[in-house]
C-alpha cells in the first residue's frame, strides 16, 4: 500500500469515527443540560414554590397575586389535595429516581408530610389542607381529638384521596417514614370501610365517606373516573403489599362494574347509579343518562385488568360498548369522532343544558364551565379495543422498564430528544416554565350565567403545577432513558403497613 493510500485509508477511518462518536456528544450534551435544567426545576419548586410541603394549581410568578386551586385565591397556609400537592410531590419521586439526588426525595418527603398532617380522621382527604390553627375552624383532622364533633368526610371525587394514597404508597418504597406508614394504614383503613358490602352496591365506592344520605354522594360513582380511581389505588396497594383484603376489594369492585353497565343497545355507563343499577342524577347539569366520557374511563379501565387478569368478561363489556359508540357518535370523522357527553335513555338523543340549566336537546347555548359534547379519547379507547380483540388472552402487557435492552433505552431516548428540547427552550434561569396570560376571573349573571370576565390590559405571568408536572416528568423519564434505568431502585413489594 503506498504512503498516499495510507493517509487515505487512515483519514477515512477517523472521519468514520468522528461520525459515529458525533450523535453520541450530542446525546450526552443533551442528556446533561435535562439533567440541570431537571434540577433547577425541582429545586425550584420544593424550595421557593412550596408552602409548607404542599402546592395549589397555579401561581403568579412572585407567588402572592395569584395563589390558586379550584376555588379562588389562597393564603399561603392553604394547600391543595386535587391536582396539586400529590401530584407535585410523585414528580420530585420520579425525579429523584432518575438522579439520585437526595434533595429531590426530601421535597417529596415534604409533600408527604404535607398529606398526612391534612388526613382526615375518617382517613381520606377533602379537596384541601390548612396549615393555619386559626383557620381551621370546619374540619376534623386526625391530630388532636378536639374536633370529634366537626366535618369529617372523605371525598373520593377528582382523584382526590386516591391520588393522595397512590403518591403515600410511592413514598413508602423510598423512606422509612413513621408519619408517612401511619398515613398509608389509615387511607387504605379508609377503602376498605368505605366500600359497598352487599346488595346490588357490593364492592362499589360512593363519591364521598361517610356518604351522605339522600345525595347523589352516596351514590356509587363513576363521573371524574371516581371508581376507577379507586380501584387502581387499591390494585398499586395489593401489588406492594400483598394484602388479599386489597386483591379482593379489587375484584369485587370489578363484579360491580360488569353489573352497573347498562343492556344493549346503549350499553355504556352513567355517571352514577342508584340501588336498582339505573342511571341517576347529581348536579342540576348531570341527568340520569348513559354518558359517553365516563363510558370511555370505564372502558379503558377494564381493558388494563383484561390484560392484568385475563378475564374475557372485560373485554366483552367494552366489546358491548363499542358497539354503542359506533352508533352514537354525532359528528366528526372514523379517525377522530366526536360525542354528546350525556345521552337520553332508550332514545340515544343527545342531551344538552341551556347556561340557565334548562334540559335540552340544543346544543347551541351551552354553559362554558363543563364539557357536554367532545372526542373524550374514544378514539384511542376503540383503536384499543380492536387490538386486544384481534390479539385475544395473548395480548401482552408493556414491559416494566427494568426489562428493556439498551438498544431499547436508545429509542425511547431519541423518541422524547424532540419534547425534551422544546422543554429546555422554555424553561427560564430560576428553573421556572412561565405563561403570559390575561387576568381572567369567572362571572355570574342575575339568572345564574357562569361567564368569564378577560382584562388583556393587565397580564399575569402565570406558573402552573399541572405544566411544571408534565415537563418533570418528561425530564426524568429522558434522563433514565439515556443511563440505561434508574439511578435508585426499590422493592417493588414491602410488608404491610
Amino acid at each position: 500500500m503506498t504512503p498516499a493510500v495510507i493517509r487515505l485509508s487512515v483519514y477515512l477511518g477517523c472521519a468514520v469515527a468522528i461520525l459515529a462518536q458525533a450523535p453520541v456528544a450530542a446525546e450526552e450534551s443533551l442528556a446533561a443540560k435535562a439533567r440541570e435544567a431537571l434540577l433547577r426545576a425541582a429545586l425550584y419548586w420544593s424550595g421557593t414554590v412550596a408552602s409548607h410541603g404542599g402546592y395549589v394549581w397555579e401561581y403568579s410568578t412572585d407567588l402572592t397575586t395569584r395563589r390558586r386551586g379550584e376555588s379562588g385565591d389562597l393564603p399561603g397556609t392553604t394547600n391543595w389535595v386535587q391536582s396539586g400537592t400529590p401530584a407535585v410531590g410523585s414528580a420530585l419521586l420520579r425525579c429523584y429516581a432518575a438522579t439520585g439526588d437526595r434533595r429531590l426525595l426530601k421535597g417529596a418527603l415534604a409533600a408527604g408530610h404535607c398529606l398526612a398532617y391534612g388526613q382526615l380522621e375518617s382517613g381520606g382527604w377533602d379537596y384541601s389542607i390548612e396549615h393555619d390553627p386559626a383557620r381551621v375552624k370546619h374540619w376534623y383532622h386526625h391530630l388532636g381529638e378536639s374536633g370529634r364533633k366537626l366535618a369529617n368526610t372523605t371525598t373520593f371525587d377528582d382523584d382526590n384521596t386516591q391520588s393522595a394514597t397512590r403518591f403515600l404508597i410511592e413514598l413508602d418504597r423510598y423512606v422509612d417514614d413513621a408519619a408517612v406508614t401511619t398515613a398509608v394504614a389509615r387511607a387504605l383503613a379508609c377503602f376498605q370501610t368505605a366500600q359497598y358490602r352487599g346488595g346490588t352496591w357490593d364492592g362499589a365506592w360512593p363519591q364521598r365517606y361517610p356518604p351522605p344520605k339522600g345525595s347523589y354522594g352516596e351514590f356509587p360513582t363513576f363521573n371524574d373516573n371516581t371508581m376507577s380511581d379507586c380501584v387502581r389505588t387499591v390494585l398499586l396497594a395489593w401489588e406492594t403489599y400483598g394484602r388479599p383484603e386489597d386483591e379482593a376489594a379489587l375484584k369485587r369492585c370489578l363484579e360491580f362494574y360488569l353489573r352497573a353497565q347498562q343492556p344493549p343497545p346503549q350499553a355504556g355507563w352513567p355517571q352514577q347509579v342508584d340501588r336498582d343499577l339505573a342511571p341517576a342524577w347529581a348536579r342540576r347539569f348531570e341527568p340520569p343518562s348513559v354518558c359517553s366520557a365516563e363510558s370511555r374511563d370505564n372502558g379503558a379501565l377494564l381493558l388494563d385488568m383484561f390484560v392484568r387478569f385475563r378475564d374475557p368478561r372485560y373485554l366483552d363489556a367494552v366489546g358491548r360498548c363499542v358497539e354503542w359508540y359506533r352508533t352514537a357518535r354525532i359528528g366528526g370523522d372514523e379517525k377522530r369522532g366526536e360525542w354528546a357527553r350525556f345521552y337520553e335513555l332508550r332514545t340515544n338523543k343527545p342531551l344538552y343544558f341551556t347556561r340557565t340549566y334548562q334540559l335540552t336537546y340544543d346544543d347551541s347555548d351551552l354553559p362554558i364551565h363543563y364539557s357536554f359534547k367532545g372526542n373524550y379519547g374514544i378514539d384511542s379507547l376503540l383503536r384499543r379495543y380492536d387490538s386486544l380483540r384481534a390479539a385475544g388472552t395473548a395480548a401482552a402487557a408493556t414491559p416494566p422498564p427494568t426489562s428493556r435492552t439498551p438498544e431499547q433505552w436508545r429509542e425511547a431516548a431519541l423518541k422524547l430528544e424532540p419534547r425534551v428540547t422544546a422543554i429546555l427552550a422554555a424553561l427560564d434561569s430560576l428553573g421556572r416554565w412561565v405563561k403570559t396570560v390575561p387576568r381572567t376571573e369567572q362571572t355570574r349573571d342575575a339568572e345564574g350565567r357562569i361567564g368569564q370576565s378577560v382584562d388583556k390590559d393587565r397580564p399575569l405571568d402565570m406558573m402552573y403545577t399541572s405544566t411544571t408536572v408534565s415537563n418533570l416528568l418528561a425530564l426524568a423519564e429522558y434522563s433514565t432513558a439515556c443511563n440505561g434505568g434508574l439511578a435508585v431502585t426499590v422493592p417493588a413489594q414491602l410488608p404491610a403497613p
